[in-house]
């Protein structure tokens, strides 16, 4: 089953392999700010762990500095924040 970015207006799929996916994070907090980011109301009444298990945001809503690249599989190493084009 392909995953979509959660992002607000995208329609990128994981099938495209040059783009990586993140899964929202596990830490309450952290989903938080990443739903606030996505700016889809639809996203707000979910818990943690219904984003963590369902829904990805695409490697484009991330600097190059956030993602680590080891042994093959990118790696988000940094939060995201509203300085980025969410």
């Amino acid at each position: 089953v392909p995953n979509f970015c959660a992002a607000l207006n995208r329609m990128r799929k994981s099938t495209q392999s040059d783009v990586a996916f993140f899964r929202f994070p596990r830490y309450p907090a952290r989903c938080q700010k990443w739903v606030e980011n996505c700016r889809r109301a639809d996203l707000e009444g979910k818990t943690h762990d219904q984003l963590n298990k369902r829904y990805r945001l695409c490697a484009k809503h991330f600097a190059t500095s956030m993602i680590c690249r080891t042994k093959h599989l990118p790696v988000l190493v940094r939060f995201v924040d509203e300085s980025h084009n969410l």
